[in-house]
């Protein structure tokens, strides 16, 4: 979407932002939104068929649940090393291939056009292709393991 002219006039409205966050996750052209809500899930499950992995209903509501939460934590803005979860984490951290959220949140300062960091998932095409950028925040030296953070959203209340 980024490098044909015809899918970039719908995409572009998308990268507006430079600063994502869970409710810009949506800010795009009809056309886009089309195509993310229904086009690309019927792809798959057209794709995932034709090549002899059927699937359920509730086995593509399950994935594509996945999808749209990736789309939303990548889009959030967050400054934490954290990854979309996957059972191949292990394997991504250890190729330096996992995706964290500063490598999205990079894409949309850059992302016009010819960019950098496309992935959402996996950080494995960008590294493969050339197109991963070096991430800015999220550096050994910035990380810190020691101090506890509590989301308020997720927390049990306390009685008054």
């Amino acid at each position: 979407m980024h490098d044909v002219d015809f899918l970039w006039k719908y995409h572009r409205t998308h990268h507006l932002t430079k600063h994502p966050n869970p409710l810009l996750t949506l800010y795009a052209d009809t056309e886009q939104e089309i195509m993310d809500i229904a086009g690309i899930p019927l792809m798959t499950w057209i794709t995932m068929r034709w090549m002899g992995m059927p699937m359920g209903f509730y086995e593509w509501w399950i994935c594509y649940m996945y999808v749209v939460f990736s789309e939303l934590f990548g889009h959030s803005g967050v400054r934490v090393l954290a990854s979309p979860p996957s059972t191949l984490t292990w394997l991504l951290r250890a190729t330096g291939t996992e995706l964290v959220v500063e490598d999205h949140d990079l894409h949309h300062r850059k992302g016009w056009k010819k960019s950098s960091n496309y992935g959402k998932q996996t950080r494995l095409w960008d590294v493969l292709f050339g197109t991963a950028r070096e991430r800015i925040e999220c550096i050994p030296a910035n990380l810190d393991y020691n101090t506890i953070v509590k989301l308020p959203l997720l927390s049990t209340p306390t009685a008054p």
